[in-house]
């Protein structure tokens, strides 16, 4: 079974729903996400976690407003996976953000559409500047 099945099989995106629809534990994701960005060794997914947090970011302050609750919900759940100390790979393994990487690589593929839109309202978050 991929990683991405097994993903969709749990409740990653029940736990994500309750994010959704609450501004305040949606805002305390987008900060523990801040914290895990400004972790060394990212390099490979820097830019791509950079995405998530600005679009995360700025529908819980309320700045962007135009967004698919579909794919919010999915950018929560990815957010929420890789955050998480529970994994299907331990992140402390030699090989333990694989798992990490397939979810977030997926999430941003079934959001593209939408994550498109979103950086054309905020060009500057692709730059790393807001």
């Amino acid at each position: 079974m991929s990683f991405v099945s097994s993903f969709l099989q749990s409740d990653w995106t029940v736990k994500a729903t309750k994010y959704a629809y609450n501004p305040r534990r949606l805002k305390a994701l987008v900060f523990q996400l801040g914290l895990f960005l400004s972790r060394k060794g990212l390099a490979n997914l820097r830019k791509q976690i950079r995405l998530m947090y600005c679009y995360l970011r700025d529908i819980a302050t309320g700045k962007y407003k135009d967004y698919d609750v579909g794919c919010l919900i999915y950018i929560i759940a990815a957010t929420l996976y890789l955050l998480s100390p529970i994994d299907l790979i331990p992140d402390f393994l030699p090989m333990g953000f694989v798992d990490d990487t397939a979810i977030i690589i997926w999430a941003l593929n079934v959001t593209s559409k939408e994550l498109d839109q979103y950086m054309e309202w905020n060009p500057d978050c692709e730059k790393g500047n807001k």
